[in-house]
């Protein structure tokens, strides 16, 4: 099976390297080798969040260790109030922020999106709109930079714009910069923009690997006592060792070092698929390590990905990743599910066979 669903780039160059930093983690705070079992609040989570901290660039008040980029949604979710509201989303969006608005009965609506991000003026007009209704818009989920399912990066001037709107509406922001890395230069985050409105979480999980767990939230100053409750409720602090070995992974620049390799290797996989399918991918990040992949009218997603596994191919149909029914029309092509380039290459042709076929 050729799998171009489960996003997770890694590269051969990393073998061995997590062996080394929790090994490491391990050894050198082999003298509490009891107290290193305690949960990380008991234990050394203010030094590890004074570390995140620095490499960050946040206030340390502001910083916060989580179990993973979705922890890190999850106790935005719980800890802002946006829990049973109303909040706005991209038209097409990350699912698995969906489904955590789905298992906290939180309601998502679509915001107008185009190859920037989400448009302006169809927030401004979505939220006049749903205040008349008596049940306004109170948030806002977005992935500015390399955008899961789209890729695009949204401009300065228009995260601006965003943040404007924001304050107007009084709306609080999530923003989820799993992806973030594939872009080298990239605007400024809203939490850096609207940093007293903004839960900006982030991962190692696609930056590294799954098997760190360690992410980070930066959150609103007056968020701390919430978070405190809400993470202590989901994961009773977060795994010493491996918070310990992702942030010395981090703070020598192994991590720098792994993600310049990572960028190379997806604008090399992300050109070479861009010229398989031609103009069935829209135009998204160069580096961005998944694609869009656009399907006429005529054809059902849900059929293309039907029968793309039976030719042993994973894709993601993009009823998975829709607010709304009318953003559903298309495929997302995990360019990281495969170490062997050649191999997500062959996947990507047989899936423009398919398409071109019917």
């Amino acid at each position: 099976m050729l799998d171009l669903q489960w996003n997770f780039p890694l590269l051969k160059e990393q073998e061995g390297i997590w062996q080394q930093y929790l090994g490491r983690a391990m050894r050198e705070y082999s003298a509490e080798s009891v107290e290193i079992q305690r949960p990380s609040f008991r234990t050394v989570e203010g030094i590890l969040r004074e570390t995140a901290a620095k490499l960050l660039g946040f206030p340390v008040e502001r910083t916060w260790i989580t179990a993973g980029g979705h922890h890190g949604t999850l106790n935005a979710l719980l800890a802002s109030g946006l829990i049973r509201k109303r909040i706005a989303v991209e038209g097409n969006s990350y699912p698995g922020f969906l489904d955590q608005c789905r298992m906290t009965r939180t309601e998502f609506v679509s915001c107008v999106i185009d190859e920037h991000g989400i448009v302006p003026d169809g927030l401004q007009e979505l939220c006049e709109r749903l205040k008349k209704t008596g049940v306004p818009l109170r948030g806002l989920f977005t992935m500015p930079t390399v955008q899961n399912p789209l890729g695009f990066v949204t401009p300065l001037l228009r995260r601006e714009q965003i943040v404007e709107i924001a304050r107007q509406f009084d709306l609080t922001i999530i923003e989820d910069d799993a992806y973030g890395f594939m872009e080298e230069d990239s605007p400024p985050s809203y939490a850096q923009l609207a940093p007293e409105r903004t839960f900006y979480a982030r991962g190692l999980s696609k930056s590294f690997s799954p098997a760190t767990r360690t992410g980070f939230l930066i959150a609103p100053e007056n968020a701390s006592e919430a978070l405190v409750t809400s993470f202590r409720c989901t994961a009773t602090g977060t795994d010493v060792p491996q918070n310990l070995a992702s942030l010395l992974m981090v703070e020598d620049g192994t991590l720098d070092r792994v993600v310049r390799l990572k960028r190379a290797e997806g604008a090399d996989r992300n050109r070479e698929a861009r010229a398989i399918l031609g103009e069935l991918a829209p135009p998204g990040a160069a580096c961005a390590w998944h694609l869009w992949v656009r399907v006429p009218e005529s054809l059902d997603s849900r059929a293309i990905e039907r029968q793309l596994r039976d030719k042993e191919v994973l894709v993601t149909a993009g009823h998975w990743c829709a607010a709304g029914p009318e953003y559903g029309k298309g495929i997302r092509l995990a360019l990281g599910g495969e170490i062997e380039r050649q191999r997500t290459l062959d996947g990507v042709r047989i899936v423009a066979n398919v398409i071109s076929s019917i």
